[in-house]
């Protein structure tokens, strides 16, 4: 069905190509140099892309790309909500600690205490 397509493509081009051939053939002199006058300056009027614009361009997609790697990349776990060493998990459990943590309220205060005066 493709190659349809591109067969009646090709045969529609070289019909429009033959009317527009026997359109130039028919047309003044002066007309038809007026309209080569107005083709080539409309193709010298061409913007061009200046180099300020690419910078920007190229400078916004980088800024994206930091920002897409920095939203999606994983987050370093603070160090309040880090898990306890199991070297550690011993001194924790052990009975003298226990009283201690039932004392914790104090140990805060005493600490606050120490910083401020």
């Amino acid at each position: 069905m493709s190659q349809e397509l591109h067969q009646d493509d090709r045969e529609f081009a070289i019909r429009a190509k033959r009317v527009l051939d026997c359109t130039v053939q028919e047309m003044d002199q002066p007309i038809a140099l007026r309209l080569q006058r107005g083709r080539l300056a409309a193709l010298e009027r061409k913007p061009r892309r200046s180099v300020r614009m690419l910078w920007a361009s190229g400078l916004a997609v980088a800024s994206m790309a930091a920002l897409a790697l920095y939203v999606w990349a994983p987050q370093p776990m603070s160090q309040q909500h880090a898990a306890v060493p199991l070297d550690d998990f011993e001194l924790v459990t052990s009975v003298e600690n226990v009283e201690l943590a039932e004392d914790l309220e104090f140990f805060h205060w005493l600490a606050d205490d120490d910083t401020t005066g």
